[in-house]
């Protein structure tokens, strides 16, 4: 973990997200390796085409898409952040229709770098927290 500054890995891995929050996603080819790999895999598709259409998906459905890192650990090759996406529930998510409620998505992404790129990246969200937030029925 960097005390001191930023590393080039946890540097690399903050550029990564600037997309959700700006929509541009001229970056993501400079910062993913060719043949980056997202566990589990994006329902977008693989590689940079999935991660750019993710990134347009979140930002078509959740209006005054707000992205924050609250957390970044760097240990080696690797680049831990723990995340919250903030915004107004404008489009499907998660099969519920647009509600117009505020929500947010907590979550917690792990980045492998090599070469000065990301190469893999694992991704868990709490799309419980989301459907409660939703009022969804989730059978439980």
């Amino acid at each position: 973990m960097s005390t001191h500054g930023t590393t080039d890995a946890e540097a690399l891995v903050r550029r990564f997200y600037e997309p959700l929050s700006t929509g541009d996603t001229d970056l993501v080819d400079t910062v993913l390796g060719t043949d980056w790999e997202a566990d589990p895999a994006l329902h977008a598709g693989p590689g940079h085409d999935g991660w750019k259409a993710t990134v347009a998906y979140l930002r078509s459905v959740l209006g005054d898409l707000t992205f924050t890192i609250e957390d970044v650990v760097v240990a080696g090759d690797r680049v831990a952040v723990r995340s919250v996406t903030r915004g107004t529930h404008k489009g499907e998510l998660l099969g519920v229709p647009a509600t117009g409620r505020q929500i947010e998505i907590r979550a917690s992404d792990y980045h492998q770098v090599e070469g000065g790129r990301i190469v893999r990246s694992w991704h868990l969200e709490d799309y419980y927290g989301v459907l409660q937030q939703l009022n969804a029925e989730t059978g439980a």
